[in-house]
C-alpha cells in the first residue's frame, strides 16, 4: 500500500513539474503565433512570452507593455487575445463582427476567445457574446 502511493504521489509531482510555465523568447513561439504576432505588434512592446506545457500540449502567453494579453496552442493557433482599445477586426470571423457591428455598432470587441466548443466576445460595454464555431449567437450575457 506505500509503494502505491509513494508512486502515486511521484506521478503527481512529475505532472505539476511539467506544467509549470516557463519563460521563453518569442522566437520560441510556433511560427503560426509569430505570424499572427507580427501583424498586429511592435517586437519592443513585448513584455513577456512564456510557454506552459509542451508539444502540441503546450500553451503560450505573450503579455505586451499596453496590457493586452495574447494566448496560443501548441500549434500557434489564437485562443485568447484581450486589449482594451479593441481587438484587431481580422482576427475575428467576418460573421461574427457584422453581428456585433449590427447589434451594438458603438461597442468596441476588447477580448476574443475560441476553443474546441465556442467562441466568444467581449465588449467594452460589459456585454459578452457566445457564438457556435459556426458563428450563430448562442448566448448574450451583462456584465
Amino acid at each position: 500500500m506505500k509503494k502505491l502511493v509513494s508512486i502515486a504521489l511521484c506521478m503527481l509531482t512529475l505532472t505539476a513539474c511539467a506544467d509549470e510555465k516557463k519563460v521563453i523568447t518569442l522566437e520560441a513561439l510556433p511560427q503560426a503565433a509569430l505570424n499572427i504576432l507580427t501583424q498586429h505588434i511592435q517586437k519592443e512592446n513585448v513584455l513577456l512570452v512564456t510557454q506552459e506545457g509542451n508539444g502540441r500540449w503546450a500553451e503560450y502567453e505573450v503579455r505586451m507593455n499596453d496590457q493586452s494579453d495574447w494566448e496560443f496552442d501548441g500549434q500557434g493557433s489564437l485562443e485568447k487575445v484581450e486589449i482594451r482599445s479593441g481587438v484587431p477586426a481580422d482576427l475575428i470571423p467576418a460573421a461574427i463582427l457584422s453581428q456585433v457591428r449590427a447589434s451594438y455598432p458603438n461597442a468596441i470587441v476588447i477580448e476574443y476567445n475560441i476553443d474546441r466548443h465556442d467562441q466568444e466576445v467581449k465588449l467594452n460595454n460589459g456585454i459578452e457574446l457566445t457564438f457556435s464555431l459556426a458563428g450563430k449567437l448562442l448566448k448574450t450575457e451583462v456584465d
